[in-house]
């Protein structure tokens, strides 16, 4: 399980914050009040200082918060399983389950976070225009001028054509709607995505050499983010629409080994780990699956027990989801394998272990299967 600061249920999707965002929210924290509220406003205490930042960024976590959830209840209005909202150093992501179906579902829930940045700028920037404010609440007005302020850059930064940006999103989906397939689409957006990319690092490395800035390397980390994002989502897609049509069945590798819950431990380490060359084996009792053991099992089985213990005992049992049927379709079980954070599925045939689903499987089929379509071979 990944480590989460912290994690709040908002209507039905967990709202939650890597430990990377704690490091955002602190640099953006003393960023403000050192450097640009003083610049802002001059005269004002340290504790002021301190205190409009402290505002601010809990103005931004909301408005970023805000923004993934116009994504996430927009996506779930059209059926798409969207249970998390997760927050990390780069700003915040409504985790899909699956990719939209329809280009139109793609294109309303992807403007659905810039309108919402938009609107909460026109509000933000109403309220610290506000006379009676302006008068007595300054330091209130200067926080509320600045969260117009970048949610607009959020708005206008997110719509930039480059995948996976809401703006590269909403290319995908005109590409789509247009006549292009939804994988060229996701190929033409991703690249933009990645030019994209390449253009924020070469001006991060210009800003760390001419104007001799820290900015630099952050537009630097931004664009290897956006990079290797975009390269992740073209893969993510690929690999489903591929196995899209497959069973579980099909892609199980042929010739699975098990070893019996009912022999000793000192025999699978002999006979399995050590003559087969395995470090791990699904464990089955006639045929029936009860878990898995490897190496650290059966290592942390005393030396003179080892011939008294069987593998049954000692065997792990299946992590919540690890269990797929043989007849489910291949990119449920990648969807099962990421929203578990999982690298292997144990298939079942009714109550019987039919064979065992690794991740790394799933990508090298599809892989190979759009290398050979893209040569005209298949």
């Amino acid at each position: 399980m990944r480590p989460y600061i912290f994690s709040v249920k908002i209507r039905g999707v967990v709202v939650r914050a890597e430990p990377s965002w704690l490091f955002l929210v602190l640099l953006v924290a003393w960023s403000l009040a050192v450097g640009f509220f003083p610049d802002a406003e001059a005269g004002l205490s340290t504790q002021t200082y301190i205190a409009m930042a402290i505002l601010a960024v809990a103005g931004l976590t909301f408005s970023i918060v805000a923004h993934e959830l116009s994504h996430t209840f927009v996506g779930r209005a059209f059926g798409l399983p969207i249970h998390h909202v997760t927050l990390f150093l780069f700003g915040g992501a409504a985790e899909l389950e699956e990719e939209p179906d329809r280009p139109l579902v793609e294109l309303v829930m992807a403007l659905a976070g810039p309108v919402m940045s938009l609107f909460l700028a026109l509000i933000f920037s109403s309220a610290a225009g506000w006379p009676g404010l302006q008068e007595s609440w300054q330091p209130l007005a200067l926080v509320l001028s600045y969260l117009g302020l970048i949610n607009l850059i959020l708005a206008l930064f997110n719509m930039v054509p480059a995948f996976p940006l809401d703006g590269g999103r909403v290319l995908r989906a005109i590409l789509w709607m247009f006549g292009a397939s939804q994988r060229q689409a996701t190929r033409i957006a991703s690249l933009a995505g990645e030019v994209f990319a390449v253009f924020l690092m070469v001006n991060g490395v210009l800003v760390l050499l001419l104007a001799v800035s820290a900015a630099g390397l952050w537009w630097i980390l931004i664009g290897f983010f956006l990079r290797s994002a975009a390269r992740s989502a073209r893969l993510q897609l690929e690999t489903r629409l591929a196995l899209r049509e497959l069973r579980v069945a099909d892609l199980i590798r042929p010739g699975l080994e098990t070893v019996d819950a009912r022999a000793s431990v000192e025999d699978f380490i002999r006979e399995k780990l050590v003559f087969h060359h395995r470090d791990w084996c699904p464990v089955v009792d006639q045929g029936r699956l009860i878990g898995g053991a490897g190496v650290l099992e059966a290592e942390a089985v005393p030396r003179e027990d080892r011939l008294l213990r069987r593998v049954g005992e000692i065997a792990v049992k299946p992590l919540a989801g690890q269990v797929i049927d043989a007849l489910a379709k291949g990119d449920t079980a990648l969807r099962r394998m990421q929203h578990h954070h999982l690298d292997r599925l144990y298939v079942v045939d009714g109550d019987r272990l039919a064979g065992v689903l690794m991740a790394a499987d799933l990508v090298a089929y599809a892989q190979m299967k759009h290398r050979f379509e893209d040569a005209g071979m298949s």
